[in-house]
């Protein structure tokens, strides 16, 4: 068994036949794991979107770490240059670069307003920051008249 600790999150590494959407789908999966206790719209944005991009970092890194310990363990008893291992270990770290391609998200502003989109940075069609875009603070600036609903980002 290989100690260590690791995540149960699953990730999507692309290859030729991988679609957007399930590239998509797992990034949503991952973000939902995070449990973060503020709201959005009560952190800057900039900190909120970075919280997260390290969130998903960790995750990578957990996985990372844990496949390199295991690769470790199975290796050893090879010698040194053998060709076959050192053609899985550049196997291995190209996959580790394409899993953390894989979490990066797009962080341009949202098409609907100016929260940064996370979606990830290889996203299709518009940019989304996935919020109601209703803004959630109890103020004046919001209860104006000619403001019948401010959205998300517009402070």
């Amino acid at each position: 068994m290989i100690e260590g600790e690791d995540t149960e999150a699953q990730f999507l590494l692309a290859g030729p036949d991988t679609q957007v959407a399930d590239r998509e789908l797992r990034l949503e999966t991952l973000r939902e794991s995070w449990d973060r206790t503020t709201a959005r719209q009560h952190v800057d944005d900039s900190e909120w979107i970075a919280e997260l991009a390290q969130h998903l970092t960790h995750l990578v890194d957990l996985r990372a770490a844990r496949v390199e310990r295991w690769l470790k363990s199975n290796t050893q008893r090879f010698q040194a240059g053998n060709s076959s291992i050192d053609d899985l270990r550049r196997t291995f770290e190209g996959a580790v670069i394409d899993l953390r391609a894989s979490v990066q998200l797009c962080r341009s502003q949202c098409a609907a307003c100016k929260l940064f989109c996370v979606q990830s940075r290889m996203h299709e069609g518009g940019h989304d920051c996935l919020t109601s875009h209703k803004c959630i603070h109890d103020c004046t600036f919001c209860e104006r008249d000619f403001l019948p609903a401010k959205p998300c980002g517009q402070t």
